[in-house]
């Protein structure tokens, strides 16, 4: 099943998620996707980019996700299932620049 959008008005929890990620006077990429399907997250440096990651239970709550390196160079990651009410926020930088922020709502 695809993402679909998240729309505004944000509720207040999404609105102070929004915050702390920083983006005032940037745009954020806002999804919201099935829960339940396993997840594996790689972070290293290719060509001036990389990604980072942090997830958050829906209290707010940071959640402790395994991530993996380059894959066939490090060892393979566990997935990570995230739960309903879980957000996963996807940023780093993209050629040498900061990279737009990703936020997965997981329903």
């Amino acid at each position: 099943m695809p993402a679909t959008l998240v729309s505004a008005p944000f509720e207040p929890h999404i609105q102070a998620l929004l915050q702390r990620v920083g983006t005032r006077k940037r745009k954020c990429y806002l999804a919201e996707t099935p829960s339940g399907s396993p997840v594996k997250l790689y972070s290293y440096w290719s060509g001036g980019s990389r990604d980072l990651y942090a997830a958050y239970t829906a209290s707010g709550k940071p959640i402790n996700i395994p991530v993996g390196g380059a894959p066939g160079f490090t060892r393979e990651p566990e997935a990570w299932t995230p739960a309903p009410g879980d957000v996963l926020i996807e940023t780093g930088t993209f050629n040498g620049k900061e990279a737009t922020p990703k936020i997965t709502f997981y329903r």
